[in-house]
């Protein structure tokens, strides 16, 4: 399954709370739309049963694991608006309960922002409805309880999507030196093949590794060998652009996704890196030195013969002596 590219940073849960509210609302709303032609409410009818179509094709694509932001946005949620303002008016208080699905409906389809600015629009468009059909003592208790759980429903999603971004952020970091770790690896790498193929724009990765980190740490102890880690990741965030990823992939190996580089500049770029690790002063009595592979990304590369080249290259560093960078020739 996949993910439309219209909505890349919504949180994952999203697509299944949409899918829910879609299926939902073709089992509740499809008899109302049906009976409302049986009595004569065709227009009723007709708005209920546009909105039962939409979200039968929002179920759909959330089945298929696709959020359409456009269709939620801009389809479904106006479609809500119209038919419950429309079936508010035509019927009163036998409708008056309707309201109250659609703002949780907007909460849990859509993205923060929007849904909050899609629910003032709901409450701006519902309120002078129900005080023209509804009764004064009716409308009061009626506003009362739709700003209150408009209110409830703003502050419990808003928590829920900043509780969720939190997690996300954490279980993608490492936190001992608060690069990624392997959780966005693969999505990541695989992205930037696919910009490279269709932009042209070169892609380079630097595979670094540690020398001699085993003996550092038997000789110095862990809390030694973390404290250079950290120097070095914090040295790598300073060092390399935002544009550009850094991995912890391993206890003592990095690797950095370099955007826009070929593998010509991305040596000078290692080499300068090289340099400055080993100018740190992370020992009392020495030097800590890194070997690094680079490799750009070539046409017939994928995921894995990318990575696996430039592990070549790093192993390669590594076998000549450390403390130096091959790269691959091109």
């Amino acid at each position: 399954m996949h993910r439309l590219n219209n909505a890349p940073n919504l949180p994952d849960f999203l697509v299944k709370s949409t899918l829910g509210i879609a299926l939902v609302s073709v089992l509740i709303v499809t008899p109302f739309a049906l009976s409302n032609f049986a009595v004569g409410h065709y227009l009723i009818g007709i708005f209920t049963l546009i909105l039962t179509s939409l979200c039968t094709i929002n179920a759909y694509h959330c089945y298929q694991g696709n959020y359409h932001l456009g269709l939620n946005l801009f389809g479904i949620a106006p479609a809500i608006i119209i038919a419950i303002g429309y079936a508010l008016y035509e019927l009163g208080v036998v409708a008056s309960y309707w309201p109250y699905l659609g703002i949780l409906a907007f909460y849990f389809m859509l993205p923060e922002k929007p849904a909050w600015i899609t629910n003032i629009i709901f409450i701006l468009t519902i309120s002078p409805i129900a005080w023209y059909v509804l009764e004064p003592s009716v409308a009061i208790r009626f506003t009362a309880v739709l700003l209150g759980l408009s209110f409830f429903a703003f502050l419990s999603m808003r928590e829920i999507f900043k509780q969720h971004h939190m997690l996300k952020q954490l279980s993608a970091t490492d936190p001992l030196t608060g690069l990624n770790n392997r959780l966005l690896l693969k999505s990541t790498i695989d992205h930037a093949i696919h910009q490279s193929a269709r932009s042209n724009i070169a892609m380079s990765l630097i595979m670094l590794d540690i020398d001699h980190f085993k003996k550092i740490n038997d000789e110095y102890g862990h809390s030694v060998g973390d404290s250079i880690l950290g120097a070095i990741g914090a040295l790598l965030q300073s060092f390399f652009r935002k544009d550009d990823t850094i991995f912890r992939i391993g206890g003592e190996e990095f690797l950095i996704l370099i955007h826009n580089t070929n593998g010509i500049a991305t040596h000078k770029i290692a080499e300068k890196l090289r340099s400055k690790i080993e100018n740190l002063s992370l020992l009392p009595n020495g030097s800590v030195t890194v070997s690094i592979g680079v490799c750009e990304l070539q046409a017939d590369m994928n995921r894995k013969s990318w990575m696996k080249q430039c592990d070549d290259n790093l192993y390669l560093a590594k076998s000549s002596g450390r403390n130096q960078v091959v790269v691959s020739s091109t």
